[in-house]
C-alpha cells in the first residue's frame, strides 16, 4: 500500500493506517524542525527531545483528524507547535534550575540571543524541499551537473568530472532547475490544499 499523494489525504486516513501516517509526516518534515530547535540554542540530546515531543504532539490522532487545511499552512501548524514545546521545555528548564537555587535570569531561557526568525524555519523548510525534491528526480547526467554545483563546483570542475563542454554543463544545471522547481512545487502542493498551494509556492520559492 502507498501513501496518498496529498499529505492532507494522509492525514484524513489517519484511522485507517495510523503508523504510516505518523511516519510519513515524521519522516518528510523532521529535519528541517530539529535544526530550527538547535538554532535556538538547545543542545543536541535536548533538540532531539523537543523535537520527538513535537512530533509526538503533532502525530496524535486526535490532533491529526483535527487539523484542517483550510485553517492554516501546514507549516505555519507545524513552526506554532515547535514554538510551543521550546517555551515549555524553557519554562521546565527553568524551574527545575530554580529547585537547585541556581542563580539564573529569565531572559537566559525565555529569549535567545538572537532568536530565529519565522524566515529563518522557512529556509530551513525549503532546504529540506530541495533535499526531497532531489531524491525523486533521476540521476542522470543533468542531475549530477546540478549536485556537483550545490557542493560548490564551478563549471569547470563539474565538465571535468562529467567529460562534458561548459556549455553542456550550463545546458544541463538550467534544464536541472527546471526540473528541480517543478519537483518542489509538486512537493509544496502535496502538504497544501489547492486554494492555498499557488500562494505557498510563490512564499516559498523566493527562498530556493
Amino acid at each position: 500500500m502507498s501513501f496518498p499523494s496529498s499529505i492532507w489525504s494522509a492525514i484524513l486516513s489517519v484511522r485507517q493506517d495510523p503508523e504510516r501516517v505518523k511516519d510519513l509526516v515524521v519522516r518528510r518534515y523532521r529535519e528541517p524542525i530539529y535544526e530550527f530547535v538547535r538554532r535556538q540554542g538547545l543542545p543536541h540530546e535536548d533538540a532531539e527531545d523537543v523535537t520527538q515531543e513535537v512530533f509526538l504532539r503533532v502525530c496524535r490522532e486526535d490532533f491529526l483528524e483535527r487539523a484542517d487545511r483550510q485553517k492554516g499552512k501546514f507549516r505555519t501548524l507545524l513552526l506554532a507547535v515547535t514554538r510551543h514545546v521550546i517555551g515549555q521545555y524553557r519554562r521546565y528548564e527553568l524551574s527545575e534550575r530554580r529547585d537547585r537555587r541556581r542563580q539564573i535570569s529569565l531572559g537566559d531561557f525565555d529569549a535567545p540571543v538572537d532568536p530565529p526568525s519565522d524566515e529563518e524555519f522557512d529556509r530551513l523548510w525549503v532546504r529540506n524541499l530541495v533535499a526531497q525534491a532531489m531524491d525523486r528526480l533521476k540521476d542522470d547526467p543533468m542531475i549530477r551537473a546540478l549536485r556537483l554545483q550545490m557542493e560548490g563546483r564551478s563549471y569547470q570542475e563539474i565538465g571535468a568530472a562529467l567529460g562534458k563542454s561548459v556549455t553542456d554543463v550550463t545546458n544541463y544545471i538550467h534544464r536541472a532547475k527546471e526540473r528541480l522547481r517543478r519537483q518542489i512545487e509538486e512537493i509544496i502542493s502535496e502538504y497544501s490544499g489547492r486554494e492555498q498551494a499557488p500562494a505557498e509556492i510563490a512564499d516559498l520559492m523566493r527562498l530556493v
